[in-house]
């Protein structure tokens, strides 16, 4: 099995946006903890929300993508 050592670049890609994500994930389950949101709060809730949607699909496309170079048999790589 070949070892393989992800580009810098993909690892700060990487990075950010898991921090993105962590940070918009905390602050929906913060902002769900308020009583009464009001209309501003409520659009950042629901901005939030959607970033964390979207940011666990970017990691797992991100790390889909690096994973078919996991799976390449010997004979692909002399090629």
């Amino acid at each position: 099995m070949k070892k393989s050592n992800p580009a810098p670049a993909f690892q700060q890609v990487l990075l950010t946006v898991v921090s993105f994500t962590l940070l918009s994930g905390a602050a929906s389950i913060w902002l769900s903890t308020n009583k009464d949101l009001s209309p501003q709060q409520t659009r950042i809730f629901e901005t939030c929300n959607t970033t964390w949607n979207m940011g666990i699909g970017a990691i797992f496309g991100l790390l889909g993508s690096k994973a078919t170079d996991l799976f390449q048999t010997d004979d692909e790589e002399e090629e």
